[in-house]
């Protein structure tokens, strides 16, 4: 398909269950706005880690020429993903993005905080009422380990999520050797998860961009999620060699929390993928094609 003139990636099939091909799709995208490339905290496995708070000279009224584009040439929007860089450190652009969206009806919002959902900037602009869900990285059940992630120190009180509606949130955890690395390890996450009333969590491999990720890559074939107590598998969806996700459910007193483990990406698959960097709108994260 076509916007701005220009060829775009669409998916045809939706993913694959098992080795049974998805069906026909109507075309979608998920557009990703990164309204800023800074963040507050160093951590060393992400590709902003050595980053400073450099943030884009951010073109909002293009924004909602591309939203409007999509409209126009019958493409559906999925969801609309605010993220970084770090969002909250830029509430003002968000809020104003937010405003803009409401006008419009644009339905799905979701914001990514990285690591700085447990910081008082970012869990006020988790209360804006305007969001779908909420992504918040959360790579550790103690904050002495989080703070050595993070660089920056994590209060004990910072995972309350005190006032923030829990249902929308989702956990984001990356597998991390010497951190959670093992299926007892991810036992114990499980755990702290259910505690905080938060419904999901989602397991990531590092993606290795650097040595530290190289040097503390886990891998979910080396981990037996089957083996803990209370977890049931569900269910497994691909993109052949391209992508790889599966999903569990942890069930204890009575208590549901819904798994969903990406087991693998291809870092240069983007189809549906669209990122709009305050400058540019491109094909996927590690692109070139500037689309307009």
């Amino acid at each position: 398909m076509q916007i701005f003139d220009k060829e775009i990636l669409i998916k045809q099939n939706g993913c694959n269950n098992v080795d049974f091909v998805g069906s026909k799709i109507p075309p979608s995208v998920n557009i990703f706005v990164k309204v800023t490339n800074g963040c507050n905290c160093h951590c060393l496995f992400c590709s902003n880690a050595e980053s400073s708070f450099s943030i884009t000279n951010f073109d909002l009224p293009k924004l909602l020429k591309i939203v409007k584009e999509m409209q126009n040439q019958g493409i559906g929007i999925n969801r609309i993903n605010i993220t970084g860089g770090e969002p909250s450190i830029v509430p003002n652009l968000v809020k104003e993005i937010l405003e803009e969206f409401n006008q419009d009806n644009l339905k799905n919002i979701h914001i990514h905080l990285n690591t700085n959902g447990l910081f008082p900037q970012s869990q006020l602009l988790m209360k804006n009422q305007r969001w779908n869900s909420i992504s918040v990285s959360l790579h550790h059940y103690d904050t002495k380990k989080l703070s050595e992630i993070y660089g920056k120190e994590v209060s004990e009180k910072a995972s309350n999520f005190e006032n923030i509606d829990k249902n929308k949130i989702n956990v984001s955890c990356n597998l991390i050797k010497g951190y959670i690395d093992s299926s007892t390890e991810i036992h114990k996450m499980l755990d702290f998860t259910l505690s905080l009333n938060i419904p999901r969590i989602g397991f990531v491999s590092l993606m290795k961009i650097n040595n530290f990720c190289i040097n503390h890559f886990v891998d979910f074939d080396d981990i037996a999620f089957e083996t803990i107590p209370n977890v049931y598998y569900t269910n497994s969806l691909n993109r052949g060699s391209n992508c790889k996700c599966s999903n569990y459910l942890y069930n204890k007193d009575a208590r549901i929390l819904e798994i969903y483990n990406r087991n693998y990406v291809n870092q240069a698959y983007c189809e549906s993928a669209l990122l709009f960097d305050g400058l540019y709108l491109r094909q996927g994260f590690h692109s070139e094609n500037i689309i307009y």
